[in-house]
């Protein structure tokens, strides 16, 4: 089994507390793997580490591939001589309960200047690194991309091959991201702990995947979408959710052996001890939804790939270590595909607790169970927006009872282990604006196990 008996603790990284604006992969890092194992917890879940392009979202990013720039921790950087104290010091940020967007310009500067200067110092297994055709990609998208003000690329205007030097930077960074995350997933594993990653079942338009590979999505003469992602009305919201990413041409990535997507899986596989796969029911059916539509309520189910998928990539990359995120509208279809793929599905009880006929007696020994996910309220603030009418007085009734299930892995959000109100909740489901922010101001005690018996 994927998990047996395991504790895990659901917090994205840039929910760390910390003096840089957001949280990052350098010693608070560290220190929460340590407060992870003498807690008991034994799988740390994060979402997409990658960069956000709409929104802040770690679900719409520039690439599936690169790191994000902002979890590079300066004072890293600082230690290896790359910036000076004043420079270091110009980066510091009191520690707020939310993330400094604001910041982003100073501290992309910053990191391009401390990627100049180890460049000039030929930091050994950059130029191997530098050679990944993932990286060559990323470091041109980008610089083109900055060439051309930031503008999404079907309005580019210069097509002019941007200097290398510039790409180099940028191969830099992504040097630094992966350096960082690499020591911490190797103190974690040496913790006991295991990482799982998050991979989002679609792209951003705006990305150097679709950059890249035009030919497997759904895109018309101009390179936009001819349609887009979503899900139809639902216990989220009564329109539907538009996600506004362009669809898959599944017929063209199977002509091509799913190289893409194997691709796309083995870069994960790299970063994490295993992987969700968000909308796994996309790949089942999907909601394709006409280009140009204001709300996703007009579109339709479509066949998606099905087991063909896996198998090809299974035969390229062996067995997958995967959870599937079977939330939403799931239809037989759906549940055949996960079981024919081997795949644990997920329970969240903030869910679950709705249906009058569940019973935790009967929660599959092969699941992951949550008390809810980033896309729910906090299990206190669910608890309170019901008038207490759902039989739980706090959040920590509700986690034992994840806790108590027969799940091979029970996952707690940070912000339920800190019994924290709706203030803290990390994503509301079709709302634009004060998403993918919340912080820990301070790292946690050890003052329970949440180890499971």
């Amino acid at each position: 089994m994927l998990f047996d008996g395991d504790t895990g603790v659901l917090l994205h990284p840039t929910s760390l507390p910390g003096r840089w604006g957001i949280g990052t992969l350098g010693s608070e890092a560290v220190d929460f793997a340590g407060w992870m194992a003498d807690s008991g917890i034994t799988v740390w879940q994060v979402l997409p580490l990658s960069p956000p392009v709409y929104a802040n979202s770690p679900y719409q990013t520039l690439s599936s591939f690169a790191g994000n720039p902002l979890l590079i921790s300066p004072g890293e950087l600082f230690k290896q001589g790359l910036l000076s104290s004043s420079e270091l010091a110009s980066a510091e940020i009191e520690c707020l309960p939310a993330v400094d967007w604001s910041m982003l310009s100073r501290r992309n500067a910053l990191l391009e200047l401390a990627a100049g200067r180890a460049l000039e110092q030929r930091i050994d297994g950059f130029e191997e690194f530098s050679r990944k055709p993932a990286v060559r990609e990323w470091s041109l998208f980008s610089a083109q991309k900055s060439q051309n003000g930031g503008m999404p690329w079907t309005l580019w205007k210069s097509m002019t091959p941007p200097q290398s030097g510039r790409q180099l930077v940028h191969s830099m960074i992504q040097f630094f991201f992966h350096t960082q995350w690499r020591q911490l997933r190797n103190r974690c594993n040496s913790l006991g702990i295991r990482i799982l990653g998050d991979i989002p079942i679609y792209t951003a338009h705006d990305s150097s995947d679709v950059y890249f590979n035009r030919e497997i999505f759904k895109l018309d003469e101009r390179g936009l979408p001819s349609a887009v992602a979503g899900v139809p009305p639902d216990y989220f919201s009564a329109t539907g959710q538009l996600w506004g990413n362009p669809v898959y041409d599944w017929d063209a990535c199977a002509r091509s052996g799913y190289r893409w997507w194997t691709r796309r899986m083995a870069a994960a596989l790299e970063l994490f001890d295993a992987v969700r796969i968000d909308h796994f029911r996309g790949f089942a059916e999907y909601w394709e939804i006409p280009a140009g539509e204001k709300t996703a309520a007009n579109g339709q189910w479509v066949k998606g790939p099905g087991i063909a998928l896996f198998k090809s990539m299974e035969s390229n990359l062996g067995k997958l270590p995967v959870v599937a995120e079977d939330l939403g509208l799931i239809t037989p279809s759906v549940h055949k595909l996960r079981k024919l793929c081997g795949f644990p599905g997920m329970i969240v009880l903030q869910f679950a607790l709705r249906n009058p006929g569940f019973s935790l007696s009967e929660v599959d020994p092969f699941s992951v169970i949550y008390t809810g996910t980033h896309d729910n309220n906090t299990t206190a603030g669910w608890i309170n927006s019901t008038g207490n009418q759902t039989g739980f007085n706090s959040a920590g009734s509700v986690i034992e009872m994840a806790l108590s299930s027969p799940a091979g892995l029970a996952v707690l959000p940070m912000q339920d282990i800190l019994e924290l109100d709706s203030s803290a909740r990390m994503n509301t489901p079709s709302v634009t604006s004060g998403n993918w922010s919340w912080r820990m101001t301070e790292m946690p005690e050890s003052r329970r196990t949440y180890r499971r018996t």
